[in-house]
């Protein structure tokens, strides 16, 4: 069996805490008991220098003693000086069981010793001496033994002073040091993080953003999974190729229910004409002697049919074709004149106001005739259609800061609902009965605009209207 590879990227989010956090503690207690035991070694340093210093006050007062004594004599200063020597030699005894003080100087507490005994002997000698009269010791002795006595203290007090200022600064830079790697590991995380965690949510953050405008793009990222967020990038691809997915079947299933109205509309609205057609025929046929006025009625009503059918077809060959040709230049004033004598019985018939408020001497501008035509024949008769008698249809025409030319066609009908607006100018979508609407009039309108580089936009509340402007750029003069 196969030795387990330990990886950083084999371990999960919750693992990965742990870790760091078990890292983090052991870290911790390290420096916490590094500092711990720098403190105890100053506080050892501290006492130890503390009782080399009784031991050079004690000599030094010995030395004083002993000075007064070979220049005044007096039995006062041998006995101080003896007393001095006896406490410097506790003091020394002491020192002797702390082995802190030892470390490194050995051979001075070895020397200091020996120099305390001739140093006593000779003091020894002289109090002897002193009691008998007659005898009196080497002097030159006892103070080559003294001096001796002070150079190897002062060499012990220096010591210990070395060592607690070097033990203080171990003390003083562990803490330093420890807070600095903190600071350092707590920056790398911040790094680590920003590359790792936040870098990829804002990136999630965008996608999702993205998706809400509906472009389904993946986030483009790194092809392996070392973190959660990785999984989590991973995972968020997978969802948008589902959902593009989706979305491709979601089209097509509306692609098909669309075909499935348009043919629904499309076959009422030619079922129509051609059953009258039909009965016109078999009455033509069936009855050999029709007088020849009502014999040219009826090849009438066949010829409007027909045309009515091939209106039918016409509509759906323009929806078909995505192209605008014969551009040329087109007076609206000309057009919708035009569009209002086309439309003038169905006005009266309505009777319906119809109020002009086109601007005289409006630009010229570049586009397709028939098209255009088609537009605003669309938008004058959805308006016409969606009022009842007495009603008010208003066009407008102006020139918005001499570049775009506004085309307003507003009625008083019932309005459209809040919620159809979005979808007024999809394929297929249509207010009207079946029958009577095949919803591709104002898509059509909408395709031909946008290939004139124009646009077109619809305002409407239930009940209170509907304003339809068409923006259409107006044709630039060239300079002769």
């Amino acid at each position: 069996m196969p030795a387990m590879k330990w990886k950083w990227s084999n371990f999960d989010l919750q693992m990965k805490a742990i870790v760091l956090a078990c890292t983090g503690l052991v870290f911790w207690l390290t420096v916490f008991f590094m500092v711990y035991s720098e403190i105890q070694h100053l506080n050892d340093a501290v006492f130890s220098l503390e009782g080399v210093e009784d031991l050079y006050d004690s000599i030094h007062e010995m030395r004083r003693y002993e000075k007064n004594f070979l220049l005044y004599q007096g039995r006062e200063n041998l006995d101080q000086t003896l007393s001095f020597l006896d406490k410097a030699r506790q003091i020394y005894s002491k020192m002797k069981e702390s082995p802190e003080i030892f470390s490194g100087i050995k051979d001075v507490m070895d020397k200091l010793e020996i120099s305390f005994d001739e140093y006593g002997h000779g003091v020894e000698y002289f109090k002897i001496g002193f009691s008998e009269k007659e005898s009196r010791p080497n002097e030159e002795k006892i103070r080559i033994a003294g001096n001796r006595i002070i150079e190897l203290a002062k060499t012990l007090l220096i010591h210990n002073r070395t060592k607690v200022a070097k033990t203080a600064n171990r003390a003083t830079r562990l803490p330093l040091a420890s807070t600095g790697a903190v600071i350092f590991l707590f920056f790398i995380g911040l790094v680590m993080i920003n590359r790792k965690v936040v870098k990829p949510l804002v990136m999630l953050e965008q996608a999702t953003q993205k998706i809400g405008r509906g472009d389904f793009g993946p986030i483009h990222h790194p092809n392996r999974i070392e973190s959660e967020v990785d999984r989590l990038v991973f995972a968020f691809n997978r969802m948008v190729e589902e959902l593009d997915a989706r979305q491709e079947q979601i089209i097509h299933a509306r692609k098909i229910a669309s075909l499935g109205t348009l043919v629904s509309g499309v076959a009422h609205e030619l079922n129509n004409p051609i059953n009258n057609i039909i009965l016109t025929v078999d009455t033509l046929v069936g009855k050999r002697t029709i007088p020849d006025e009502r014999r040219a009625r009826l090849l009438e009503d066949i010829l409007e049919q027909a045309i009515r059918a091939s209106g039918i077809v016409k509509n759906l060959l323009d929806f078909s074709r995505a192209e605008v040709s014969e551009m040329q230049d087109v007076d609206l004033n000309l057009l919708l004149n035009d569009i209002f004598k086309i439309v003038e019985n169905e006005l009266a018939l309505k009777k319906i106001r119809l109020v002009r408020k086109l601007d005289e001497g409006l630009p010229l501008v570049r586009g397709n005739r028939q098209g255009l035509q088609q537009v605003f024949f669309n938008l004058v008769i959805n308006a016409v259609q969606a009022m009842n008698d007495n009603g008010t249809l208003t066009v407008s025409g102006l020139v918005d800061s001499n570049r775009w030319l506004m085309v307003t066609v507003q009625d008083t009908g019932e309005g459209i609902l809040e919620e159809d607006l979005p979808h007024i100018f999809d394929p297929f979508f249509t207010t009207k009965e079946v029958g009577k609407g095949t919803g591709l009039g104002l898509s059509v309108s909408y395709g031909i605009i946008k290939k004139h580089g124009g646009r077109i936009t619809v305002e409407s509340k239930k009940d209170h209207g509907t304003i339809f402007t068409v923006a259409l750029p107006v044709k630039e003069k060239k300079d002769k």
